[in-house]
């Protein structure tokens, strides 16, 4: 389905950084998508800091024998941090 589509995203737990991003024109699955990358984003800025290791950290902590392994670890790491949502747009709304 194609539309208007207000994206929110961000990292959840103490950060709590969830908010209005952007509006994307497009399919449903394109706007998800976008919402998705648009917490990764967030996530990245982040990365090093608070926490949130780094593939480098992941190795260092010996939590991985190789990049492959941390590469794992750190994405899985990731997706437990990532909140992202979309929302039909509506003109009337003030999203900021």
């Amino acid at each position: 389905m194609k539309g208007k589509w207000a994206l929110f995203a961000g990292l959840n737990g103490g950060f709590n950084t969830v908010f209005f991003q952007e509006i994307y024109e497009g399919s449903l699955d394109g706007a998800e998508s976008r919402a998705y990358q648009l917490a990764i984003e967030d996530y990245e800025s982040y990365e090093g800091l608070h926490g949130l290791r780094t593939t480098d950290q992941i190795i260092k902590d010996g939590d991985a024998e190789d990049e492959d392994e941390a590469e794992a670890i750190y994405i899985e790491e990731r997706e437990g941090w990532l909140e992202y949502y979309i929302e039909e747009f509506d003109e009337t709304k003030d999203y900021n």
